[in-house]
């Protein structure tokens, strides 16, 4: 049978503050390491949406930083 994780209000503020700029899997080791406990790339997924935050759509740009001065 599988057990639920019950979310903590810091740990749902932490994905509020940060799903636009982390991706679900920096989320999830993030919160694994703040928390002590497993948690998903799921597990974050299905949170975040159940919020209904959304995450920009395509791939993020490589060379976001660089400047183009050749």
């Amino acid at each position: 049978m599988a057990t639920y994780k019950k979310w903590t209000d810091t740990e749902i503020d932490y994905i509020r503050n940060n799903h636009s700029i982390i991706c679900d899997e920096q989320l999830a080791v993030k919160l694994s390491e703040i928390t002590g406990q497993p948690v998903s790339t799921a597990m974050i997924r299905r949170q975040r949406r159940k919020l209904n935050l959304s995450k920009p759509r395509g791939r993020p740009s490589k060379n976001k930083g660089l400047s183009n001065s050749v």
